[in-house]
């Protein structure tokens, strides 16, 4: 059915939400998990050079630790998962590091809270352009 279960996170405890269900469903069908979080570049470019590497620096350390919080809960289940700190445009890293034999599972909403009326703009974005089935999850 599926070869990989995708678990994007920002950190954020919506975001955890997908990525704990993720998990769940990895474990039930006895799948490999991918977790990236993504440093998003538009974030970045309104600043100048030194701010924008200090800025880069300090979200690239959140993002270490939202991944090792996944590593820690696939550990503790018993799933074995794969994790990346990425530079890019969330929803183009996500569809970048996801196959056709995959299925993305992430939360309807993350950090930047309800930008859009239905999805996120991330999340609205990985369902129209993604090759694989995506799961979303609705945040509480």
């Amino acid at each position: 059915m599926y070869d990989r279960v995708v678990v994007p996170t920002d950190g954020s405890e919506i975001a955890e939400i997908g990525v704990e269900e993720g998990l769940e469903l990895a474990k039930s069908l006895d799948i490999p998990a991918l977790c990236i979080y993504v440093i998003d570049i538009s974030t970045l470019e309104e600043l100048d050079g030194g701010e924008q590497e200090s800025a880069r620096r300090g979200i690239k350390n959140v993002g270490e630790k939202a991944l090792k919080t996944v590593r820690k809960k696939a550990h503790e289940m018993g799933v074995d998962i794969e994790t990346r700190n990425l530079l890019g445009k969330p929803h183009k890293r996500i569809l970048d590091v996801s196959n056709e034999r995959d299925i993305i599972y992430m939360s309807s909403h993350g950090a930047s809270g309800f930008s859009e009326l239905v999805f996120g703009s991330t999340t609205e974005r990985v369902i129209q352009n993604a090759e694989c089935t995506v799961a979303v999850v609705k945040g509480r």
